[in-house]
């Protein structure tokens, strides 16, 4: 009997997850990529006309610069659009 609870318990861990994104289940949040949202915890304080180095992507060799400004309006993009589906909720 203890050995079928924790098998039980187990797999419910272990399907929970796979089940609920294959049964189509959405959280209606916009999503923003790791990099978009790296570059925008370095560009904080920053002007928009400031650039950083990207921490995610590498291009012939070498590491790229981002803009600030354009990070923040990706990101405040998508938080605007997750607001917008909130409140039409």
């Amino acid at each position: 009997m203890r050995k079928f609870a924790i098998t039980a318990i187990a797999s419910i861990f272990i399907f929970g997850s796979p089940v609920t994104i294959a049964s189509g289940y959405d959280t209606g949040i916009t999503p923003i990529s790791a990099e978009n949202m790296s570059s925008f915890i370095r560009c904080k304080g920053k002007k928009p006309g400031e650039s950083v180095k990207s921490r995610t992507r590498v291009e012939n060799g070498k590491i790229p610069l981002v803009k600030c400004g354009d990070v923040n309006k990706i990101v405040s993009d998508a938080r605007a659009e997750n607001a917008k589906a909130k409140a039409g909720k």
